[in-house]
């Protein structure tokens, strides 16, 4: 009954481990309907896309949570809803679970092409102590502490990294401290108190020209402008409450965060400054209640709120060697709050028949001081309500079919949007699916076809640069997700995946603009995942699998493209009972390394391929390194037999 009934991924601690893992964009990439692309601008938000998004938005149309958190930056002067989710900490991570799709009702702003729910670990029966490092100057230390014993479980984690990058000036220096503690109460809830504190330091080499490198007048590796880069601060706290079981539960969350952050960047016609000092206060509360209609249909009812609030001092300005040097662009002070109730009936009329309905309301407030007009800006509010319903039926065990139909939403981004345009409303997008999917015997398929409708696509080719809206847009596509377990029992496993995305993106009604930019004809990912015990208690475990991606049109009438290209990665690893595990991985591009990330700085229609500038990928990077894991929680005494 908990389960939903929608295209859903869960990837666990085990099989994070399994992956080759540079960046947290590796985290995805191998995962069903994912595209990711990786800017190759520092410390940056990688751009990270489901169900037919472009990646050129820095992942603004996926919902990310951390245990609740919500980590999409609104009112962002980078991008709207700009994510980031450097800060987080893949030693940490307990499990993943994606929706494609706008279908749960758990996540409001940004669950357009779907939501990413991550839950970070409580405790483990050991600590870990490693390093790695490899080509462009890559380094890496992790320490971590855990226990099961006592009353106050901890799980405190530390990194130290350092890379040059593989262009000039895309450098990144990294701290990252992960510190939470966990406790049971008398009644058997539990409560988790986090406090994190990151910061990184970068250089951006910026976007060079595609023709000028293909013609040989400039490297591939050369930076746009050796002062462009910046820094980020954040600092943040969370408390988890969480009683009751999985079907009953109530849980609860209250967080509170800092940051502030610096960008120098060139997009063509100089480089300009982005300040942005965030600080976010909010929590959420839900509750399930399951239970049954006379005495033999299941129901269960999910009821819950949320509620946000952001104070964003944001300025922009242009600048040569980070010294401002003309009139600002973006002085603005304010406040958004966003405040929002959801909840959800499933029900099972039949063994073998579910239905579930639902939604939640959001509603958002803006106080607006903008400096820059000098007579400020009316405060504004909009409500966005967001309908979901889904049906599921079971003929045998091993079959499901599904479908769902759900509404999801972004909202306004003040600097880009609202100022200039008062009067625009939340941007709003209606998707449904169908599908099946099978489990036979080690053999597991999942197959859908799914449409989202956008009421007004917002396009922007870079950061910094104008939003403009294109109007209606139709995504349609199917997901296929295989897996078959060739090897699967207590100590061992191995098992071939494959998964497939095609997507059509469209504009609808604007001839001779037909095509969304920035979204890839395809994306497939083949490969085969590990764990072999190989005696006297010692294992070899990883994955390798090659990643697939199409042409993505770069101007609105198809006539500038990216070539399709491909990635290979893959990761192995060597385990001792002793606590020892050594590794290496590698990502190998072996054809078309300037396809990833392609920008038009020109205009949507008739740009010209001179406006295209991109950022090359290295042809390999590897990594190799070490972790020592040793126990901290002591084995229960044998009872000792005593004769008197």
């Amino acid at each position: 009954m908990t389960a939903l009934p929608a295209a859903t991924t869960v990837v666990d601690a085990p099989a994070i481990s399994r992956l080759a893992v540079a960046t947290y964009g590796d985290l995805f990439r191998p995962l069903p309907g994912f595209n990711v692309s990786n800017y190759g601008q520092g410390g940056i938000g990688y751009g990270l896309s489901l169900r037919g998004y472009t990646d050129a938005e820095h992942g603004r149309d996926i919902a990310y949570h951390i245990d609740g958190v919500p980590l999409n930056e609104v009112s962002s002067l980078h991008t709207p809803n700009y994510a980031d989710l450097n800060v987080l900490f893949p030693e940490t991570i307990k499990s993943i679970e994606i929706v494609r799709g706008p279908f749960s009702v758990e996540y409001g702003d940004s669950n357009m092409g779907g939501s990413v729910n991550i839950a970070t670990k409580q405790a483990e029966p050991f600590s870990t102590l490693g390093i790695s490092g490899g080509t462009q100057g890559t380094a890496r230390g992790v320490a971590t502490y855990s226990t099961t014993q006592g009353a106050w479980l901890p799980y405190l984690a530390l990194e130290a990294y350092r890379t040059d990058g593989y262009r000039d000036n895309s450098f990144i220096d990294r701290y990252n401290s992960f510190n939470k503690v966990t406790t049971t109460l008398p009644d058997g809830a539990t409560v988790s108190f986090r406090a994190q504190a990151y910061g990184t330091e970068y250089g951006s080499p910026g976007y060079a020209s595609r023709d000028a490198i293909a013609a040989g007048i400039i490297s591939e590796r050369s930076a746009t402008n050796p002062t462009d880069g910046g820094n980020k601060q954040l600092e943040n706290f969370v408390t988890n409450y969480v009683s009751g079981a999985q079907d009953q539960e109530l849980k609860g969350a209250f967080f509170v965060s800092h940051q502030f952050s610096n960008r120098f960047a060139d997009f063509g016609g100089g480089q300009r400054a982005q300040h942005e000092d965030r600080t976010m206060v909010g929590g959420r509360v839900s509750k399930v209640w399951s239970g049954a209609i006379g005495d033999d249909i299941p129901v269960q009812v999910l009821l819950g709120s949320n509620w946000r609030t952001d104070f964003i001092e944001a300025f922009q300005a242009p600048t040569i060697a980070r010294a401002v040097s003309g009139p600002v662009a973006v002085n603005v002070g304010l406040t958004e709050t966003n405040v929002a109730g959801f909840g959800q009936v499933q029900i099972k009329p039949l063994p073998w028949l579910k239905f579930t309905a639902g939604g939640r309301y959001d509603q958002f407030y803006y106080d607006i001081d903008d400096r820059i007009t000098f007579g400020g800006t009316p405060n504004i509010s909009n409500g966005i309500a967001s309908p979901k319903v889904g049906l599921a039926i079971t003929p045998v065990k091993w079959l499901e079919l599904f479908a769902n139909y759900g509404e999801g939403f972004r909202s306004i981004d003040v600097p880009a949007e609202l100022i200039g345009n008062p009067g625009i409303q939340p941007f709003k997008v209606l998707s449904r699916e169908g599908g099946i999917q099978f489990i036979i015997d080690r053999f597991k398929l999942f197959a859908s076809y799914w449409t989202t409708d956008s009421a007004n696509e917002a396009f922007q080719s870079a950061p910094g640069l104008p939003v403009t809206f294109l109007g209606k847009a139709q995504r349609s596509g199917y997901d296929v997700d295989a897996r078959w377990f060739v090897l699967r029992d207590p100590v061992n496993e191995v098992s071939l995946f494959a998964n497939f995305v095609g997507i059509s993106a469209r504009l609808i009604d604007a001839a001779p603009s037909y095509f969304v930019p920035n979204v890839p004809d395809y994306v497939a990912n083949i490969g085969v995942d590990f764990k072999l015990a190989t005696g006297n208690a010692q294992t070899v475990s990883g994955s390798a699998y090659v990643t697939f991606v199409g042409k993505k049109n770069l101007t609105q009438d198809g006539l500038i493209t990216t070539s399709p290209y491909s990635r290979v990665t893959g990761k192995l690893a060597y385990s001792w009972p002793e606590g020892w595990t050594a590794f290496t991985q590698a990502t190998w591009y072996p054809g078309d390394r300037v396809s990833e990330i392609a920008i038009n700085f020109g205009d949507p229609v008739g740009a010209k391929t001179s406006d295209i500038f991109v950022s090359a990928q290295p042809t390999l990077a590897v990594l190799a390194g070490v972790t020592y894991r040793f126990p901290t929680a002591m084995a229960a005494a044998a009872p000792k037999l005593v004769t008197k």
